[in-house]
């Protein structure tokens, strides 16, 4: 079912679902995402754009796992608007 999803490991970091609001949306938002995609693929119907997901808020349909440094400092995927907007250097938010 991952290969059939384009995943190589499960998206979401269930942890993350504790943290407060906003950040526990962006796991609310993967998992209703990628739980739609997962039965859309059950039941044999084809791939359809999303929008909201796919364009708007790309984070909600990255196939990979990112940690909370990773979100940060990639403001590309956060908005439509963010897309171009380069990568924050910062130290803090440099992987370990």
């Amino acid at each position: 079912m991952k290969s059939e999803l384009g995943l190589a490991e499960g998206p979401l970091v269930e942890w993350w679902a504790v943290l407060s609001p906003p950040l526990d949306v962006v796991v609310g938002l993967r998992q209703v995402h990628f739980l739609s995609e997962y039965w859309r693929v059950k039941r044999g119907d084809s791939k359809q754009d999303d929008v909201i997901a796919e364009t708007l808020f790309p984070f909600i349909s990255l196939p990979e796992k990112f940690t909370l440094k990773q979100f940060f400092r990639r403001p590309k995927h956060w908005f439509w608007f963010t897309k171009e907007w380069s990568d924050f250097e910062f130290e803090f938010l440099k992987d370990e």
